[in-house]
């Protein structure tokens, strides 16, 4: 899909999770949304699911462009990986609706499923490989562990509808022990 066909998918997906739960949207009011006549809809998707799981992909490779974009010039280290943190739960508060649409779909779409966790494990392997070259004890574990962490302070500041500077607190806390251990 080109980039203004992204842009229309990624626009269109958080015009409806601002108006629709995951069980009413069909392919005719996704197709209304996405200015794609109906048949265009079927030809490119072909199923709810399918969709779903492209505005699931859009959104996280636009949150990679955002983490470059913020931390990639960074060195590596904690402030880099706190930085990119900082950046991915602002990324989410900023698409709260979309975020939520999403981990519905996560939930309850086995594409989007398995898109999400093959998106996770690939991101805990990176942060992993930066935490062993910063000597970390046990870098793919306490990567692990911050990847799930992390996801579940994007939840608590969705349920806040703002940052909670605890939470963000408690990734840069463990972050520290971790590599101080």
């Amino acid at each position: 899909m080109g980039d203004s066909g992204s842009s229309r998918l990624m626009a269109a997906g958080t015009a409806l999770a601002g108006k629709f739960q995951l069980d009413q949207l069909t392919p005719a009011l996704i197709a209304d949304h996405t200015g794609l006549t109906r048949e265009q809809f079927q030809s490119q998707f072909g199923a709810v699911d399918v969709y779903l799981e492209q505005v699931h992909h859009q959104f996280m490779e636009r949150l990679l462009q955002a983490l470059v974009a913020a931390a990639g010039s960074l060195p590596p280290g904690l402030e880099r990986m706190s930085c990119a943190t900082d950046t991915q739960l602002d990324y989410c508060l900023q698409h709260l609706t979309l975020r939520g649409l999403l981990a519905d779909a996560r939930r309850r779409v086995p594409r989007v499923a398995a898109s999400f966790h093959k998106r996770t494990q690939t991101t805990a392997l990176m942060i992993g490989i930066e935490l062993k070259s910063l000597g970390c004890a046990n870098p793919q574990v306490i990567a692990r562990l911050y990847c799930v962490m992390t996801l579940e302070a994007a939840q608590v500041e969705a349920d806040a509808g703002a940052p909670v500077p605890a939470a963000r607190a408690a990734l840069a806390d463990f972050l520290r022990n971790a590599m101080a251990a």
